[in-house]
């Protein structure tokens, strides 16, 4: 990337981002496009959601126009880059962006440095410099100085330690390669850019004892140890002590071409220890999600590290039995081990496992001593990344809470595999690749429930089991239950549990057998929320219609559509929202069930939240009748909306339509819920408003049929 072809599209990060079409730099025109273009290029190949892009700009004050801007941020790169070179693209949660490898020098860096691994554990030492020299000369600065910002400045430093591990992995092998005078001044000027790496410091060292400068190299060790106890407050490592010592004593293998004392023999490990529980015998479906996270798990020729793959989705999905079907078809890929640690992230009664504690079990599984598990956890840490650096191990990390608490348990070997299930996503797992785990569809469903009651049984009433699924709203929980409670009373009928479950107040009551319950499910994920969270999960339940967008949420809530927005996407990180389409919200049937069970702690809240929906759509549906009816002098709404819930005008008579035909059954809805809570002039003046919309698509109907409704309720 040091000269580019022409034609050639190419972006730099690793120092101050640039753009380049073959030998023309491109203009990126602002800090804002700089920032989006720097995430999405760090981030690239994966969907990167808009409230990221505003945390990246703007840190955690964002102004109101944020979501807006960031959209015209994207069209202004878009325009920026040259023609026929589509790379922004649109997904359903944000943005992301595709290039090929040799377009940007932070994947060229990771192809040099993989290349060098191979190279280097082929012996080929020679080569493994020269990749590793070439992955070094792409580097020009800090990643991305001068188009930082809080949030790529949290995500620089896992790039920096990269950088400097590929260093001294170069001084390592140039050291093995017999070099020694030649090295001492790249040492030290590197010793000076990072005074506290001691890798660095023992390299530097070794290098002068080989060259005949013993003393300068003991002077060194002075330096280190001053350096060390007058900054940090601590003495050098115990590997920098004995190099110190040998160094001293002049010991031979100091100059046998190796730069490092042998370790000394780990305590007895026992062999490949299984700690997986058992797959179901009547797992069923999921062909589709066991094909993509088989192929997810798969390892690469270029693999540098474990495979990392996070399953998703809401309490009761599935992920766990999903996890543990895969894990035993690959069990034979990983002679090492297979582990199982239960993280307890939304366990009812229990604090989540700390990573120190999950860090000792792991080690003890693996049959280090207990008197071998340190108490401290940096000691616990590291023996955990050297022993699992000589094993390929399977690894599932059950009912994850968060990144921090993932990040320290995973393995090291390039050969291993990490499954992980969650409740909530972890796009800040570096490496991992996501499968989001919906709920059954129909057909997986019922075959389940084959499975689960026997073949007679569903056979006898398909239609009734069909709706089963369907009131259990495919969640794999659910219809375990389900299930459950119909072994346990042979005389009751499907059809009489589906009687059951059709009342909405009691069907969480029927989704209970023994200890599992759906409403347990759903209520611990909404115990670890803010209040906040908490508040605005009821209050978005209140929407009657079968799905609602941001500005509906906004109306709902009392805020502006930013804010909205904000609530909404960590919901749906949480797996307590839906998303099917861009820009829409929805409630799982259960979900919905639930929170509507929750006790509300104010009602007038509540009512006040109905009115602001009312009242927003009711403008919403007047703006277009405007649209569709211009010039004609109508009745005006005497109230104002209020709480920057207002939605932007429609932009024309197409828009309008659309819009129209989109919200139809939620205006109705929301229509008949006016009603309930005695909103009658909002109910009358939408019901007004449709019939004057449905008159504009439909001249040359009865002009006196449609607005019937509007004059069926008393008050408009």
């Amino acid at each position: 990337m040091q000269s580019n072809p022409p034609n050639h599209l190419c972006f730099k990060i690793l120092g101050a981002l640039e753009a380049w079409d073959g030998d023309r730099r491109l203009n990126l025109d602002g800090p804002v496009n700089e920032r989006v273009l720097g995430l999405l290029l760090l981030e690239s190949g994966w969907v990167v959601p808009i409230p990221r892009l505003v945390e990246a700009v703007w840190g955690e004050d964002p102004p109101s126009t944020a979501t807006q801007q960031i959209r015209k941020a994207v069209a202004r790169l878009r325009h920026q880059i040259p023609s026929g070179q589509e790379i922004i693209l649109t997904e359903r949660h944000g943005y992301r962006l595709v290039v090929d490898d040799d377009s940007l020098d932070l994947r060229l860096f990771d192809l040099w440095t993989h290349r060098a691994q191979a190279a280097h554990a082929e012996g080929r030492l020679k080569d493994a410099v020269a990749d590793l020299t070439a992955a070094l000369g792409l580097w020009r600065g800090s990643i991305l100085v001068g188009a930082g910002g809080p949030l790529i400045d949290t995500l620089r430093p896992a790039w920096e330690e990269r950088h400097i591990a590929a260093i001294e992995h170069c001084f390592d092998l140039r050291l093995d390669l017999g070099e020694t005078s030649e090295l001492i001044a790249d040492l030290r000027e590197s010793v000076v850019a990072h005074p506290f790496r001691e890798t660095l410091m023992r390299q530097l060292m070794l290098a002068l004892y080989r060259a005949g400068r013993q003393a300068e190299a003991v002077e060194e060790y002075a330096r280190i140890r001053s350096l060390l106890a007058g900054e940090l407050g601590i003495d050098p490592s115990p590997e920098l002590t004995e190099l110190h010592e040998a160094i001293l004593r002049g010991e031979a293998w100091l100059t046998a071409g190796r730069d490092q004392k042998p370790p000394a023999e780990e305590p007895s490990i026992v062999a490949a220890p299984r700690s997986i529980p058992r797959d179901l015998a009547d797992f069923t479906g999921r062909q589709d999600e066991l094909r993509r996270l088989t192929t997810m798990a798969h390892p690469v020729a270029e693999q540098t590290g474990p495979r990392i793959v996070v399953v998703e989705g809401m309490g009761g999905s599935g992920k766990t039995a999903l996890a543990m079907h895969v894990a035993h078809r690959l069990a034979g890929d990983y002679p090492d081990g297979q582990l199982y640690l239960d993280l307890r992230g939304f366990a009812s009664a229990e604090e989540p496992l700390s990573p120190e504690r999950g860090l000792g079990d792991l080690l003890r599984a693996l049959g280090v001593a207990d008197e071998c598990v340190a108490d401290d956890n940096d000691c616990r840490l590291t023996k955990w990344r050297m022993t699992s650096a000589k094993r390929r191990i399977l690894l599932i990390l059950d009912d994850a809470w968060d990144v921090a608490q993932v990040r320290p348990l995973l393995p090291t070997a390039a050969g291993s595999l990490v499954l992980i299930t969650s409740r909530v996503r972890l796009p800040e797992l570096e490496g991992a690749e996501e499968l989001s785990l919906a709920v059954l569809g129909e057909e997986d469903g019922v075959e389940l429930m084959r499975r689960l009651l026997g073949h007679e049984r569903v056979a006898a009433e398909p239609k009734a089991t069909a709706r089963l699924v369907s009131l259990c709203g495919g969640l794999p929980l659910a219809l375990r239950i389900c299930a459950a409670r119909l072994r346990k009373r042979p005389h009751w009928s499907v059809r009489h549990l589906t009687d059951r479950l059709e009342d909405d107040t009691h069907a969480l009551r029927e989704l209970e057998s023994g200890d599992r319950s759906v409403a347990g499910v759903l209520r611990t994920s909404y115990r670890v929320m803010e209040p906040a969270h908490q508040d605005a999960f009821r209050l978005l339940t209140l929407h009657p219609g079968a799905d609602f967008d941001v500005s509906a949420a906004a109306a709902l809530l009392g805020t502006g559509p930013d804010s909205a927005e904000r609530i909404l996407e960590y919901l749906l990180d949480v797996n307590l929202l839906q998303q099917f389409e861009f820009g829409r919200y929805s409630f799982h049937s259960l979900v919905h069930s639930f929170a509507r069970s929750l006790p509300a702690p104010n009602s007038a809240e509540e009512t006040e939240a109905v009115g602001r929906l009312a009242a927003q759509t009711v403008t919403r549906v007047e703006s277009a009748c405007d649209v569709l009816l211009t010039g004609q002098v109508r009745y005006r709404p005497a109230w104002s909306i209020g709480n920057g819930s207002a939605s932007p005008p429609h932009g024309g008579p197409d828009h309008a339509l659309r819009w129209l035909d989109r919200e139809r059954s939620n205006i109705l809805a929301i229509i008949s819920q006016a009603r309930q809570w005695g909103l009658s002039h909002h109910a009358a003046k939408l019901s007004r408003a449709m019939a004057l919309c449905q008159q504009a698509q439909n001249p040359s109907a009865d002009s006196a049929s449609p607005a019937r409704p509007g004059r069926a309720v008393k008050g408009g």
